[in-house]
């Protein structure tokens, strides 16, 4: 990615990354872009004074953010995501994961941009979970404005370490995601321990009173010799 935008002059190579980033975190296409890695290489740019290190903050940033708006209203009418959601999974199922997301939209609206492929499909998802556009653009816009700016210092700062800074920005991304997987099973454990003491302390209705009398039915006669 250096090596292409340093053969192309700045103002040119910002549009590019600003389409490039757009698509990453807008299009479904964008979940086989390279998005943390464009934003490193055009601070590596700024670093070398190609473009100014505001301007691709900024830049960076900014289609980033329009992307993630695109996949929140392309979610909210896209009835094909619900649609192949609910064949793979089940309605219920399906149901539960709008569920969940609106309770907590916020946390991953918010941890999905540091994550390559979430950040392009958590937007569709909260658009279509019905998730209020103010809620996920508080929640996007300031982790998004981090993440860019960020990863533009990073590459601007790195010098001749810049393969080294590319290598453990790439890296960093597998532990959290680990992180973020045993969270999401261990809430899932506990929640299905606690559904399962629930069913078990409903008291069944077919079950009647048991009967600890030991006295013959009422109009029965008893015999004696």
């Amino acid at each position: 990615m250096t090596d292409f935008l340093a053969g192309i002059p700045g103002p040119l190579a910002l549009v590019v990354v600003a389409v490039l980033l757009f698509a990453e975190s807008g299009l479904l296409i964008g979940v086989f872009l390279p998005g943390s890695g464009t934003v490193l290489a055009l601070g590596w740019l700024a670093g070398q004074g190609v473009v100014e290190v505001w301007l691709a903050a900024i830049s960076a940033f900014g289609a980033t953010a329009l992307g993630c708006q695109h996949g929140y209203f392309r979610g909210r009418r896209d009835g094909l995501l619900r649609r192949q959601l609910v064949k793979r999974f089940g309605e219920q199922r399906f149901a539960r994961a709008e569920s969940a997301l609106d309770g907590r939209a916020e946390l991953t609206v918010a941890a999905s941009q540091c994550f390559a492929v979430v950040r392009t499909l958590v937007p569709r998802l909260a658009g279509h979970a019905k998730v209020t556009h103010l809620r996920f653009t508080i929640c996007n816009v300031p982790v998004a404005a981090a993440w860019a700016t960020t990863l533009v210092l990073l590459g601007a700062w790195s010098g001749e370490a810049y393969e080294q800074v590319q290598s453990t920005v790439g890296l960093l991304g597998l532990p959290l995601l680990g992180i973020a997987a045993v969270l999401v099973l261990a809430v899932w454990w506990l929640r299905r321990r606690k559904q399962l003491r629930q069913v078990q302390q409903v008291p069944s209705p077919l079950a009647g009173p048991v009967s600890t009398s030991s006295k013959p039915p009422v109009g029965q006669r008893e015999t004696s010799d």
